[in-house]
């Protein structure tokens, strides 16, 4: 699944960087958290997930790692969507969208540290 968090990462690289230009060339800078939320949640952070599991990948906890995948692949969109609606002026919308979006992110991540804390369990030497 590491490979698949990669792959999906450069998706988001690309758009950050995308609304990042389009930024600067209108001064609509308002878009400046989502511009920061595709960056960090969408690129670095799924960069990052992939390359812990290539590096660490362990298949008794392949589910754990399936499910953490799909609740990010999720929440991602569902948060900057909605972070983006937000922003336009659609709050009623955008709220429960980035709410969902971010909750499945943060389940995410829990599932991403109960793996590290079960994957790097210090050796009993």
């Amino acid at each position: 699944m590491g490979k698949y968090f990669i792959r999906i990462s450069t998706i988001y690289l690309i758009l950050g960087l995308l609304i990042g230009y389009l930024m600067g060339v209108t001064n609509l800078f308002q878009y400046t958290s989502l511009h920061v939320h595709v960056n960090l949640v969408g690129w670095v952070t799924s960069a990052l997930f992939g390359v812990v599991y290539c590096i660490f990948s362990s298949p008794r906890h392949a589910k754990m790692i399936k499910v953490h995948f799909w609740l990010h692949t999720l929440g991602v969109p569902l948060l900057v969507g909605g972070m983006y609606l937000i922003i336009a002026g659609m709050e009623a919308i955008g709220g429960p969208l980035s709410g969902l979006g971010g909750a499945l992110v943060i389940v995410g991540a829990v599932l991403f540290s109960m793996y590290s804390f079960k994957a790097f369990q210090p050796s009993k030497e």
